[in-house]
């Protein structure tokens, strides 16, 4: 099947609908004017002809009364040979009795006078190249008596209308056929913007937007499909986090479950090894037993990365209970106010002494919470100002939490929630994905700005009704 496009199948149809109206139209009308004119004519010559036989004015020399009337006069015998005529230059052909009596269709009229005498005939004929309107009438004995009229400026008249009303429809035409093309350009040129759009999502390209335009159905769906594209990216998203966090998840147990045990029979070990009558006190400076508190304070950091690993790859059932967040997040900081202090960072309280009530794990947020305070404070290694805020938005409740430490560059601000990204050289690259699975756990959100040089601001959403 033949493919169209839309523009044609736009265009088309009212080319060819307006193209029969603009040809029928000025032919009907040019036919009606005809018409009327012609049934005008022939009343108005048949008026003549009776005045011409009332009053005599018949038996008056043909000349007069072509003269009087511009009219032509032609007179036939019963044997349809020309007795009279005033018109002039005819052919040879024509001039032969025989031919212009058929040409004047004397037989057929001499059949209808006999028939009916008292009703006029007319007909239309050619002679010496020129139309007339012929009106006969019977004449004793037996001949036949016609009037001629002109019929050229009515043939005239009707081939100039023709040829005006064919000019006004082939302007009305190209009129119709411009805005036709018009209309289907407007209608078109969005619709294959949203074809090449659609091209390039397939190809995996879900940054691509229409640009809208318009503001009617075509821009509705320009921004529906705008709207998909988000979606579907947003959904690729998670998706890809999805298996990167199940894909850690399972590396991150097997990897616990497998250190954690030798790592507890090292540190034993080292302890025990510490407490050998050996390493006596007046030994306590020496390389030994400095080794040793080495050992133990790396298996205490292994150690740590490791619950770390356990919390990430088996996450306890949240113990959810309706209480307000300003106890939990001054609980944090009074943990946090001697290393803040000793770190030479100030600590700036907005805290709203009353939130709204909502349902959460204390612990859980705590953890959250600690974990951002102490990205806060590895960001201000020459001390700083530590602001932590609380307010209400949205039907939300928030914890911001700014420092003004050596910020994060912005390539590295979509990475943030990845397992086990980092840019620390002893971090563990799990803080942040913790927190933002703790955050979703309750239905909230994080949100991260950050200015190199300038600081960084970390944003802890909790909605006031959540559905966890």
């Amino acid at each position: 099947m033949r493919r169209y496009s839309i523009q044609t199948k736009i265009v088309l149809p009212f080319l060819i609908l307006f193209a029969c109206v603009t040809i029928f139209v000025p032919l009907l009308t040019v036919e009606l004017f005809a018409w009327k004119y012609s049934e005008q004519f022939t009343r108005e010559t048949q008026g003549w002809l009776d005045t011409i036989v009332e009053t005599g004015f018949i038996r008056e020399p043909s000349e007069k009364i072509k003269k009087a009337y511009s009219v032509e006069i032609m007179v036939f015998g019963s044997d349809y040979t020309l007795n009279d005529s005033t018109l002039v230059g005819l052919s040879d052909t024509e001039q032969d009795w025989a031919n212009l009596a058929e040409k004047m269709r004397l037989r057929e009229v001499k059949d209808h006078l006999r028939e009916a005498s008292n009703i006029p005939i007319t007909h239309d004929v050619v002679l010496a190249g020129k139309p007339y309107k012929v009106f006969y009438l019977s004449l004793p004995p037996e001949r036949f008596y016609c009037l001629l009229r002109p019929m050229e400026k009515i043939a005239e008249a009707k081939r100039t209308l023709t040829w005006y009303m064919l000019g006004i429809g082939v302007l009305v035409m190209a009129l119709i056929a411009f805005i036709s093309y018009r209309i289907g350009k407007n209608l078109t040129n969005p619709i294959k913007v949203l074809v090449d759009s659609t091209a390039r999502v397939a190809t995996g390209d879900l940054d691509e937007q229409c640009e809208i335009k318009t503001h009617d159905e075509i821009g509705d769906l320009a921004a529906a499909f705008n709207q998909m594209t988000r979606d579907l990216k947003a959904s690729r998203d998670q998706l890809i986090q999805a298996e990167r966090l199940a894909t850690a998840g399972k590396m991150s147990a097997s990897f616990a479950h497998e250190i954690r045990n030798p790592l507890s029979s090292m540190r034993m070990l080292a302890q025990m090894l510490l407490q050998k009558p050996e390493m006596s006190p007046e030994m306590s400076a020496g390389k030994h037993q400095q080794s040793v508190r080495y050992i133990l304070e790396e298996i205490e950091r292994i150690d740590t990365i490791v619950k770390g690993l356990m919390d990430f790859a088996r996450p306890a059932s949240l113990d959810l209970k309706q209480q307000r967040i300003t106890p939990i997040l001054q609980t944090v900081l009074s943990l946090m106010e001697a290393n803040l202090a000793h770190h030479n960072i100030h600590l700036v309280l907005d805290v709203l002494p009353e939130t709204p009530e909502i349902q959460f794990d204390s612990d859980k947020l705590k953890q959250a919470s600690m974990n951002v305070v102490l990205n806060a404070m590895e960001a201000m290694p020459q001390g700083g100002v530590l602001r932590v805020s609380t307010f209400t938005e949205n039907d939300s409740v928030c914890i911001k939490v700014k420092d003004t430490g050596i910020g994060i560059p912005a390539a590295d601000l979509e990475h943030l929630f990845e397992p086990f990204f980092t840019r620390k050289p002893r971090g563990t690259g799990l803080g942040l994905a913790n927190v933002k699975r703790i955050l979703e756990e309750h239905g909230g959100t994080v949100e991260i700005d950050s200015i190199p040089d300038e600081g960084t601001e970390v944003l802890l959403r909790l909605p006031v009704d959540a559905s966890v």
